[in-house]
């Protein structure tokens, strides 16, 4: 399991997509897998940042052998459908064998993804 505290800056995305990227291929899994780990977690970064989150974001990536399980945690509720086309939803969606939000008891909310290996 990989953990990465992200700050809103300027190249935030890029630091976060090379790090995760880094880490599961550090793992030696497939280039293919890393690809689409990457895309769900560039995406769920975005719309957390899109829906106004300014806090440090915990992101956490877990390989298992079927799948990698990708949580973000955020202060606040995050809306991963971005109207009118659903883009990011869709891209998601692709990648993923589930996704969705969870508020946690703290107030937070985890916004996750599971992708099949």
């Amino acid at each position: 399991m990989s953990e990465f505290l992200l700050h809103a800056r300027q190249h935030e995305l890029h630091e976060a997509r090379r790090a995760v990227g880094d880490a599961l291929a550090h793992q030696g899994i497939k280039p293919d897998h890393v690809d689409a780990v990457v895309a769900v977690v560039n995406e769920l970064v975005a719309a957390a940042r899109q829906c106004g989150v300014t806090t440090p974001l915990k992101l956490t990536v877990a390989a298992y052998p079927l799948l990698t399980s990708v949580r973000l945690r955020c202060d606040r509720d995050v809306e991963l459908r971005d109207k009118p086309f659903d883009i990011r939803e869709r891209l998601i969606e692709h990648f993923a064998i589930a996704c969705g939000r969870r508020r946690r008891d703290d107030g937070t909310v985890d916004v996750w993804a599971e992708i099949a290996r």
